[in-house]
């Protein structure tokens, strides 16, 4: 089989590429990326060179017509902000601009945008923008009438919604309006009165998504979104509710726990909150609470459970973790023993049938008098039963708590299935296995391998052929992989390597050498994919005859 792209092919290749280089005398296009960003107010231009294009003209042209209604040659540089716009230092990008239009009619508009090419001809890119220059709703007078807390859980949203006109930049009121109030994934709709005002009366929960302020750190307020629609342009707006936090109660089901180091414990309890006479309500479901590392969520009935990890003696505190609710930390008393902890266990099989194992090993509060602990590598068929054990490795422990131990382990592949770390564990230390991990490759062989004639004369050819198979899951032809060949002359130990091929459909490869020197032939699929054995012919000898 033929590897080498031809001459000839090589030719036309280097043939075209030279035709298809543009020569100093063409023209060209200076700016052939360049953004558009179209609304009433203006149309918006960014290049990728600081200047302004030569000759640079915006034709405004009505939908489904060749004339333009308007061109405009007049720009000026503004500033736009394309990403976080709501922090201290929003992330600001300079654009052509050229001012609010002022067009004679309503409707939808092309953008087609001309410059001056290198050549000083005019290039134009048409469509390049969609202008709907309609009237469209706005906002205005938008706010709350007080902050909200689990005390005090309603607030009054109101604003204006108004129509622009984009010829003359008047407002009228939107009479009969809808504004859609949003509140994480709960949308109502309200509807504006004849002077376009509306009012809407939230209630909130306790459940409500809480931002905090991104100038005033340490205040929070819930996220009110409005939008409106007219003739398909959509307006949207926000105003920022104020959230009031009020003093919490925290108790506990139990204040001690006792566990096994790298186990988890469960902590329960109810979380309530002060009223304004002093009564103390269970919260509400979804308010957060911390137990030492971990969070978790009240249910309806303001109860909570929670699975911190034992690592040490030091006590968890359980906190409130919302803004809705301050004040209260009680601790939990901690009793941690002896015990390990995998993690990051990673299992594979190689080429060459070797399995390597990896993962760090954890010990902590471990008794006094250990020196080491066995960690088994095992094997099972399904991952689930018959585990045996192929190797152990003994890893080096002190009394009470250790550095991460790192275990790399090989073994030879013990056949398709699953393998797993573990440490059996004793009546003083709590053990630990592994997640099950398949390793698996399917077997290759070459069975059929021939180099002939034998014997040959010398400068006449020999034709190497043979054929690779896979065990899928019976042994069938494997296509489309390459195959190297290899020869070694008479009396020497060394294998040279003369070329590759790669097998056909049926599996089989075949390649023709010059005859020199008696020695023997040999193929190998060496360079397998991620999911195939390596795999060698036998050693077929030729004698060459002088």
């Amino acid at each position: 089989m033929n590897k080498r792209i031809s001459a000839v092919l090589c030719t036309a290749i280097a043939t075209a590429a030279v035709l298809a280089a543009p020569t100093t005398a063409q023209a060209a296009d200076p700016h052939p990326t360049f953004f558009v960003i179209s609304a009433d107010s203006g149309i918006l231009l960014k290049f990728p060179t600081p200047e302004q294009p030569k000759g640079l003209k915006v034709h405004l042209r009505p939908k489904g017509t060749s004339t333009p209604a308007a061109t405009l040659t007049s720009f000026s540089e503004t500033e736009r902000c394309e990403s976080m716009c709501d922090s201290d230092m929003p992330e600001m990008t300079k654009y052509l601009t050229t001012g609010p239009l002022r067009l004679a009619d309503l409707g939808q508009y092309a953008v087609d945008v001309e410059y001056v090419g290198t050549e000083g001809e005019p290039v134009l890119h048409k469509d390049r923008s969609a202008l709907s220059y309609v009237p469209r709703p706005v906002f205005e007078k938008v706010n709350y009438s007080n902050g909200v807390s689990l005390a005090k859980r309603d607030a009054v949203v109101s604003g204006d919604i108004k129509i622009y006109d984009p010829r003359d930049s008047s407002l009228k009121p939107f009479a009969g309006g809808t504004v859609t109030r949003r509140i994480g994934t709960v949308a109502t709709p309200v509807t504006a009165d004849a002077q376009g005002h509306f009012e809407s009366k939230v209630v909130i929960t306790g459940s409500e998504p809480v931002h905090e302020d991104h100038i005033d750190y340490g205040w929070y307020h819930v996220h009110v979104d409005l939008a409106t629609e007219l003739n398909g342009a959509k307006e949207a707006t926000h105003t920022e509710v104020n959230v009031n936090s009020v003093r919490a109660r925290i108790t506990l089901d139990s204040p001690t726990q006792t566990g096994a180091y790298a186990t988890r414990g469960k902590v329960g309890g109810t979380v309530a909150w002060e009223s304004s006479d002093g009564t103390y309500k269970p919260a509400p479901a979804g308010i957060a609470v911390k137990v030492g590392a971990e969070s978790v969520n009240t249910d309806g009935s303001g109860r909570f459970t929670a699975s911190p990890k034992f690592l040490d003696d030091k006590p968890w505190t359980v906190v409130e973790n919302s803004p809705w609710l301050y004040g209260s930390g009680p601790q939990v008393k901690v009793n941690t023993t002896a015990g390990t902890l995998f993690t990051g266990f990673t299992a594979a099989v190689d080429k060459n049938k070797t399995v390597t194992v990896k993962a760090q090993f954890d010990r902590g509060e471990i008794p006094a008098g250990t020196t080491s602990l066995k960690v088994e590598v095992q094997h099972s068929a399904d991952g689930r039963t018959g585990w045996t054990t192929r190797k152990s490795v003994d890893v080096t422990t002190r009394p009470g708590a250790n550095t991460p131990a790192y275990i790399e382990s090989t073994l030879p592949y013990p056949g398709a299935g699953y393998v797993r770390l573990r440490y059996a564990g004793t009546k003083a230390i709590h053990g630990w296995a592994t997640p099950a991990v398949k390793v698996a490759r399917t077997m290759t062989a070459i069975p059929d391998f021939n180099a002939s004639p034998e014997p040959v004369r010398k400068g006449r050819t020999i034709t190497v052929t043979g054929k690779l198979t896979h065990a899928d899951p019976t042994w069938k032809p494997l296509a489309g992989q390459k195959v190297q060949y290899y020869f070694r002359p008479a009396g020497s130990t060394t294998w040279r390597f003369l070329t590759w091929d790669i097998t056909e459909a049926d599996g089989t490869f075949s390649q023709t050498f010059g005859a020199e020197v008696t020695g023997s032939w040999m193929a190998r699929y060496e360079e397998t994919d991620a999911t195939h054995f390596f795999a060698e012919s036998r050693v077929d000898e030729v004698i060459v005859k002088p």
